[in-house]
């Protein structure tokens, strides 16, 4: 385990945290004395610890709304895949329509077309002159 010094609020606090952890430690402390340091441009003669309540209660405002945002972009993910499969759907049966046109398109074709005369069938010869 590891253990840094990190600054709130122009107060050193000791925290242990994994080996390999410090500087991900040391940003979030940086973070956290930036949000504290914004609150007590406000609230001048607020203690150290009602400005670590204000910072935990607008963290925690944070975190809800990016559920909240998360949550959302979940729905329309799903809505979006529903869509999806609904246009995927309606792709294969145009596909089918198409495909039976085009089949009967070639069968009136291939009616209207004269017959050429079957190549396995014995044709009679013709004189030579």
């Amino acid at each position: 385990m590891a253990e840094i010094t990190v600054s709130v609020n122009s107060r050193p606090f000791q925290v242990v945290c994994r080996d390999g952890e410090e500087t991900q430690v040391s940003q979030l402390a940086e973070d956290l004395a930036a949000r504290v340091a914004g609150i007590k441009k406000g609230n001048e003669k607020a203690g150290d610890s009602h400005l670590l309540v204000l910072a935990g209660l607008v963290l925690c405002n944070d975190v809800r709304d990016l559920k909240r945002e998360l949550e959302a972009v979940r729905q329309e993910i799903t809505e979006a895949g529903r869509s999806r499969e609904a246009l995927s759907v309606r792709v294969n049966e145009i596909e089918d329509v198409l495909s039976e046109a085009l089949n009967a398109a070639a069968e009136k074709i291939e009616a209207i077309l004269p017959q050429e005369p079957d190549p396995t069938s014995e044709a009679t010869p013709e004189p030579l002159a």
